[in-house]
């Protein structure tokens, strides 16, 4: 499927993100020559203070927000999701990756939908366009890291096809993997017991920093785990 854009020349541009990681992708795409202006925004209200209808593209980094009718209706949206498979299209898709076993995901460019049936609407829809490989294994500051690069390329890469971008179909499923709460990050001791050591570490390395950290508790206190490693037997 090909969705065209409204210009073969420049575009404007608003980039919304707020997370940290995703501020050095604003940096590593704001330069790109297809590019004659483009905005900064942190928050969904100071998305709409601009005048959305005046600008191309909306691109999102690391926001797991809904963007909400007013803006998808508006404006072409896209963003990058960090999974292949549609279960963990529903939050926190590097937490249940990990500690479903998955070392090796997708990194994709989405496009954004206004469907009111989709559970998942103003989210995104079943389209997507460049991907490449994300490798699950490392600890979380080496995953950011590589996502920050993965995000450049993907973003960059589009901007290149701009406006001649072909749209995959996203395989749809009927598994839904829960989006995990801060409340998930307490860690029941009994559970523990019934776990492999990889098990362990995949649990409490998905919840490294900047995620709610894994702890446990009990009548004395609090014990966060906030960096693990492993090392597998020989």
């Amino acid at each position: 499927m090909r969705l065209v854009g409204r210009y073969e020349a420049k575009m404007k541009i608003i980039f919304l993100g707020k997370r940290e990681w995703a501020l050095k992708v604003y940096e590593g795409i704001r330069n790109h020559s297809k590019i004659s202006k483009i905005v900064l925004a942190k928050s969904h209200e100071q998305t709409l203070s601009y005048n959305i209808k005046d600008y191309d593209l909306l691109i999102t980094c690391g926001w797991s927000e809904e963007i909400g009718e007013e803006i998808a209706d508006n404006i072409m949206s896209i963003g990058v999701h960090c999974a292949e498979l549609d279960r963990y299209s529903y939050g926190t898709p590097i937490q249940l990756q990990i500690i479903d076993g998955i070392t090796i995901t997708k990194h994709r460019i989405f496009h954004f939908t206004n469907d009111p049936k989709s559970p998942r609407a103003h989210t995104h829809n079943r389209l997507f366009s460049h991907e490449i490989d994300l490798d699950l294994s490392g600890n979380m500051t080496e995953i950011l890291g590589q996502m920050i690069s993965t995000s450049i390329i993907l973003f960059n890469q589009y901007l290149d096809d701009y406006p001649n971008i072909e749209w995959k179909e996203w395989e749809e499923e009927e598994i839904v993997r829960k989006k995990r709460t801060p409340r998930d990050s307490k860690i029941d001791k009994n559970e523990l017991i019934t776990m492999s050591a990889k098990q362990i570490y995949n649990l409490f390395r998905c919840l490294e920093a900047p995620y709610p950290n894994a702890y446990i508790e009990d009548n004395t206190g609090k014990l966060f785990f906030k960096k693990v490693g492993f090392e597998k037997k020989k």
